[in-house]
């Protein structure tokens, strides 16, 4: 027993030692001073960042569900250390208002919150500056836009969300008005410049009744022009109709301030298309893309890619393809692969199951990369005795966070290759807390940061794939992906040195060379700097 010890603890300084080898081949890492925070706090997003250092919010769950959680914005400088705190108190009119989200836009801190007026029956939305230096709000808060939900009830009064043009240059403020049944959707667009002065705003009411559609997306171009993504049904919310898809996807844009209207429906005839976004590039194009499937909404076969020309809306480029039984079957067992492909020769169909579209990456060519990852949910309840003539019943939830995959496509809408990352995470009754990945796009390559377990860094697509480990033994791994789709993985640290596990959520790019991590373990939260040497 005791050499058995003495041969896995030097196992494990084997893989220690490889990992900082290739960890200094590809990137330097600078790590932040360890701080002690409640259980109940963690970081919810990075904000932003500048020559000084970066801005980020914390949460602490307080109350029933956390309704009563409070919200605090921190900055780090850039050795990230944090260098202040304050929690956002958000008084109007002597009542308490609602955090809605901070954007950092042309160097500044806007903050945004709600105040609902129940004698008037109306959800207002506030900005405001917020100093950088101290942290505190400036003396210019402004009501921009506002909820009439007159007649319905308390939960039925609309939210308030935001997006960012490709090139930082407008913003768009969006809501959703309060909902009516067997009416059509309508939703209220404020876009803004740079400075966050209001260039145009509009309610518009979208074609569809809300029981037919589902609003899957927005975006703003860079001539403050606003493309809605969605999918309408057919006759009922339904995926199937004689074995037929029942819905397309369909863009809707607004022109000329939100009074021309143009639709373009997206739909390849037999085909179920399971995932789209939508992205704007620099020549005003609009791109489609996504995942597509022979059988249902569950699986998929292959990838579509489509561009609508954004000066005569027509489409100029469609293509479809699927991605063949080989790449199916990659990181299957021996097992799971020989049924795939027994079942393929039988002429059945053989798709990728639950993976869920993440991004679009719009290549400089004019071309695009797609990268999805496997995720489903799994609720298991078990009733067992209690021992007193009764039972007792507990319900767990499974949370699969599994293999990546990347599909490249070229400005004429091939797919030139596709890869797939081996990724195995199954955490139980968590959210996937400590699971996903990270990405950032540097130059011409791919780099993906997750959690993994330290015998899948020689994983090469056979034998067993381990599953994640919550705990010090789990290892943060660096996978590069470059223009031709190789892989090359490599070990970052150990959550055993560092003494926190990586949180991929909430992990940021923040400039063309640089990524910050984020990891918590019990009361410890750490910061550390990515510098890929590309």
């Amino acid at each position: 027993m005791r050499r058995m010890i003495i041969l896995v603890g030097f196992l494990s300084l084997l893989i220690l030692n490889s990992s900082g080898q290739e960890k200094s081949n590809k990137v330097d890492i600078l790590w932040g001073d360890e701080q002690k925070e409640s259980k109940k706090t963690t970081l919810s997003d990075i904000v932003g960042h500048d020559e000084t250092g970066i801005y980020a919010l914390k949460t602490k769950r307080k109350g029933f569900y956390g309704m009563n959680s409070t919200i605090t914005l921190e900055h780090y400088n850039n050795k990230l250390n944090q260098t202040n705190s304050v929690s956002l108190e958000l008084i109007y009119q002597k009542k308490k208002m609602n955090f809605e989200f901070i954007i950092h836009h042309n160097n500044e801190l806007y903050l945004y919150s709600s105040f609902i007026n129940k004698k008037l029956n109306h959800n207002f939305l506030f900005v405001q500056t917020i100093n950088k230096k101290t942290l505190q709000f400036n003396q210019d808060i402004k009501k921009i836009a506002e909820i009439d939900y007159t007649g319905r009830s308390i939960v039925n009064i609309g939210n308030f969300n935001y997006e960012v043009s490709r090139d930082s240059s407008k913003v768009l403020v969006y809501y959703n008005l309060p909902y009516v049944r067997y009416e059509n959707e309508q939703y209220g667009f404020h876009v803004f410049d740079e400075e966050m002065n209001q260039l145009w705003e509009n309610k518009v009411t979208l074609p569809y009744m809300e029981e037919l559609l589902d609003v899957e997306d927005f975006k703003i171009d860079d001539k403050g022009n606003v493309h809605l993504l969605g999918v309408i049904y057919k006759e009922k919310r339904k995926a199937k109709r004689k074995g037929e898809p029942n819905y397309k996807y369909q863009i809707i844009s607004y022109f000329d301030k939100g009074n021309e209207v143009k639709e373009y429906p997206i739909m390849i005839e037999g085909k179920f298309l399971t995932d789209m976004k939508i992205a704007i590039t620099d020549d005003k194009d609009v791109i489609c893309s996504g995942f597509y499937s022979n059988e249902g909404l569950f699986s998929i076969i292959g990838a579509y890619f489509i561009k609508v020309d954004g000066e005569t809306k027509e489409i100029i480029a469609k293509n479809f393809k699927e991605f063949g039984i080989d790449f199916i079957t990659q990181n299957m067992t021996d097992r799971q692969e020989k049924k795939a492909k027994k079942k393929a020769e039988k002429g059945k169909e053989v798709e990728l199951i639950q993976y869920d579209l993440d991004n679009i990456v719009l290549r400089d060519d004019g071309g695009a990369v797609l990268i999805g990852e496997q995720y489903f949910v799994r609720m298991v309840t078990r009733t067992m005795s209690n021992g007193n003539g009764g039972t007792t019943t507990t319900t767990s939830y499974y949370y699969f966070y599994n293999d990546i995959i990347v599909i490249n496509i070229s400005p004429e809408g091939n797919i030139e290759w596709t890869e797939k990352i081996p990724k195995r995470q199954k955490t139980a009754n968590d959210g996937g807390f400590y699971s996903s990945y990270a990405m950032s796009v540097v130059k011409d390559k791919l780099y993906f940061v997750f959690n993994d377990h330290p015998e899948n860094l020689t994983y090469k697509g056979e034998g067993k794939l381990y599953n994640f480990i919550k705990s010090k033994e789990s290892l943060i791994v660096l996978v590069e992906l470059d223009s031709n789709g190789k892989q090359t993985r490599e070990a970052l640290f150990s959550a055993r040195e560092a003494d926190i596990l990586t949180r991929p959520k909430v992990c940021k790019q923040i400039s063309k060379k640089e990524m910050i991590l984020f990891g918590q373990r019990r009361k410890a939260h750490r910061f550390a700097k990515i510098l890929f040497k590309e």
